[in-house]
């Protein structure tokens, strides 16, 4: 994988395909090393930018604490640093928050943008605090994350992706809650001061807002929110929880039409 130096810190990144540039912000804990499937719609049709956040993966652990600006700004600077002027961006969960701040402090670096499974922040609109997860019995964990996910969880047994992750957190692999580090918990606290409600009418960039009907991190509400507060969006539900894009086959098309339409 390669570095680069940008915004004071060394992040290491992945670019993929070709085409115009897309910027894709992964969730919370995730990074590189997290096992994904090839995105065909996505993956044919643009020059795909991924990287591990502060703290996480292969990037350097900076000296804490973080803000959230300091999560756009490393956005915006590892742009730069590849010389990409302008790129469509997807945020995914709290990658969508990152976005969000992205766009609003370096609006001429997004052309498109999409908040997948993700809020506004503030009082009555933040995605669920994942520190509670945390802060329980090691045997809760599991059970209580998985509900965020889906909450058909335990009361339907066909939900194939949510009984896949099941079995990765069983087996212990690297994935939340598994994955406490200093960098996650310095994500999770940073992830907790989420709050761009007053700024969202000011973002006037092309936005398609999505996520599933059975969200219980971010639920349908908070994406209304974003809905009516940002000008020039778009918005669809899916069929799925939190994990959404991987349950709901529909749903990748979409976000590729819209970032293909003219």
């Amino acid at each position: 994988m390669p570095y680069i130096q940008t915004n004071g810190i060394n992040i290491c990144y992945e670019i993929s395909g070709n085409g115009y540039p897309l910027l894709i912000i992964n969730g919370t804990g995730a990074d590189l090393r997290t096992p994904r499937e090839l995105i065909p719609d996505i993956d044919k049709n643009f020059s795909v930018l991924r990287y591990d956040q502060r703290g996480l993966g292969r990037t350097e652990v900076p000296t804490p604490p973080y803000s959230m600006d300091d999560y756009g700004n490393d956005a915006a600077a590892l742009l730069s640093a590849l010389d990409v002027k302008k790129a469509n961006v997807i945020g995914i969960s709290f990658g969508g928050m990152v976005a969000q701040h992205l766009t609003l402090k370096h609006p001429n670096m997004v052309n498109k943008l999409v908040l997948a499974c993700t809020s506004p922040g503030g009082p009555e609109y933040s995605s669920f605090d994942l520190r509670i997860i945390l802060q329980q019995p090691i045997a809760r964990q599991a059970s209580h994350w998985l509900r965020l996910l889906d909450s058909r969880y335990e009361r339907n047994a066909n939900l194939p992706i949510i009984n896949a992750v099941e079995e990765l957190i069983t087996a212990g692999k690297w994935v939340f809650p598994n994955n406490l580090t200093s960098g996650l918990t310095n994500q999770l606290e940073a992830r907790s001061t989420h709050d761009v409600i007053d700024l969202l009418p000011n973002l006037n960039h092309p936005t398609l807002i999505v996520g599933g009907y059975h969200d219980s991190v971010a639920p349908e509400r908070n994406l209304q929110k974003l809905y009516h507060l940002i000008p020039n969006a778009d918005i669809e539900i899916f069929d799925g929880g939190h994990l959404f894009m991987l349950q709901d086959p529909t749903a990748w098309p979409r976000i590729a039409s819209f970032l293909l339409e003219d």
